[in-house]
């Protein structure tokens, strides 16, 4: 059965992108069927193959040039921005539509292959895919769990705190939180105790 998972953030450069490769190794390892889609991505260089985008596609084994990036991520922007600000500067726009479609048409596919499927977010979960819909609009359309990725710093246990909210709040299914303990220049070793107070869902340590 495939198991289908949006994986979102408290915010920008919380360790999403390394929470989806650790996901894709254990995927691997596992011999698990998989795909990865990260539908819009700004800061995008098509020299720079270390991008989010690129690294999915190495993760999938396809080369990375455009018809391979536009089956993952059609919506690419050169300035590393919100979504909507992003294309603007382009004098481009986003449809939100299009984008709901493109990520029904994957979930369609995973489960019509037995594939689990991660979706990658930009941002945060309040972040703007346009001028009128934000990540939150897109996960409450697609309606299928998420993994909220918080990073262990000073501030993290209000900022999980109001994002588990903002999600409950919408009835959004909340699979795991991940404490990122990656960038250890920050990090706040009460930050695991605390959120287990606050909060009934499971939570998780990766370093």
């Amino acid at each position: 059965m495939s198991k289908i998972f949006f994986i979102t953030g408290t915010g920008t450069d919380v360790g999403k992108s390394f929470y989806l490769q650790k996901l894709i190794k254990y995927y691997k390892k596992n011999n698990i069927k998989f795909n990865a889609i990260k539908p819009v991505i700004s800061g995008f260089d098509i020299n720079d193959h270390e991008n989010d985008s690129s690294l999915i596609l190495k993760s999938l084994n396809l080369n990375i040039n455009i018809e391979n990036l536009n089956k993952i991520s059609p919506w690419r922007f050169k300035e590393p921005v919100s979504p909507n600000i992003a294309c603007k500067l382009e004098n481009q726009e986003i449809n939100f539509d299009d984008i709901v479609e493109f990520c029904q048409n994957s979930i369609k596919y995973a489960k019509n292959n037995n594939q689990n499927l991660l979706i990658e977010g930009a941002g945060g979960i309040m972040t703007p895919i346009n001028d009128q819909f934000t990540y939150l609009d897109l996960m409450k359309s697609l309606k299928i769990p998420v993994i909220l990725v918080t990073l262990s710093y000073l501030g993290t246990i209000s900022h999980t705190l109001s994002a588990i909210k903002c999600l409950e709040d919408e009835d959004i299914e909340i699979n795991r939180i991940i404490l990122n303990h990656y960038n250890r220049k920050f990090d706040n070793e009460g930050n695991f105790i605390n959120l287990k107070q606050f909060s009934t869902i499971n939570i998780e340590e990766i370093f």
